[in-house]
């Protein structure tokens, strides 16, 4: 590991009671990231009934338990030990057969390559130092015609994140361009946590030179009531609102 990098594995191991106990229940729709629409909103999926499908940082497994709840059958991958077992748990409280694997997302070996008809991941890939080569390993696992789709915070958003104070401002505070790590800490206990910071230019890059054609770049507006909660119209923040809080990508590997 490179010097001023942190540990993923450890540091969600530490983080995910904080986690479980904010985002872990049975009836979480299908929903891409804190700012991000619900399935419902914007029906990237289709039917995933008898789909194979590969949830990336699953976390603890509330998506790839509803999803197999309608039919998929879903394996689902998480760097952290607690994240995985408390994913088992879910999974096995609800009673649908999923497969959880304790895993980091770089390279993705032991995976059967060409079966996956769906990769998704939700807030995951900005977590991956090489992400280069986690899409690489998507590629070779979908099968032909096979989609990617995965979220993430925007990369405009990371820009009025100030990393001194550890709070949202409503003016830039670093360069778009550049792309870099992002320090941070999660939680009561406050983890220190690491994202990367990359331009849409540089995933757009790294889709194609993974080999997908790019479907679909969705900017979805963040919810109005987690807006009013959060930045209401009388809050030094309300500005924030009028950015997008939330990237989604759909790309496919080409049928031939």
């Amino acid at each position: 590991m490179q010097g001023g990098e942190m540990d993923p594995r450890a540091a969600w191991n530490r983080a995910s009671p904080d986690y479980l106990a904010r985002y872990q229940r049975t009836d979480v729709p299908i929903h891409y990231g804190p700012w991000g629409p619900d399935e419902e909103q914007v029906r990237l999926l289709g039917p995933v009934q008898g789909k194979r499908i590969l949830e990336l940082g699953c976390g603890g497994g509330h998506i790839s338990v509803a999803l197999a709840r309608q039919g998929a059958e879903v394996t689902g991958v998480d760097i952290s030990d607690a994240q995985v077992a408390a994913a088992r748990a879910l999974a096995q409280e609800v009673g649908v057969p999923v497969r959880f694997l304790r895993a980091a997302m770089e390279a993705l070996e032991g995976l059967p390559d060409a079966t996956w008809d769906l990769i998704l991941s939700i807030y995951a890939l900005h977590y991956v130092a090489e992400v280069d080569s986690c899409l690489a390993a998507c590629h070779r696992l979908l099968r032909p015609g096979g989609r990617l789709i995965f979220s993430l915070d925007h990369p405009f958003r990371n820009c009025f994140f100030d990393v001194e104070e550890q709070e949202m401002v409503s003016y830039p505070v670093r360069s778009y361009f550049q792309a870099e790590g992002l320090h941070w800490r999660f939680g009561v206990e406050q983890v220190p946590m690491q994202t990367y910071h990359r331009p849409l230019s540089a995933w757009l890059d790294t889709i194609h030179g993974a080999g997908f054609q790019l479907l679909h770049l969705l900017e979805p507006p963040p919810d109005p009531a987690l807006v009013a909660q959060e930045w209401p119209e009388d809050s030094p923040l309300a500005p924030l609102a009028l950015i997008p809080q939330t990237v989604i990508f759909v790309a496919r590997r080409p049928a031939a």
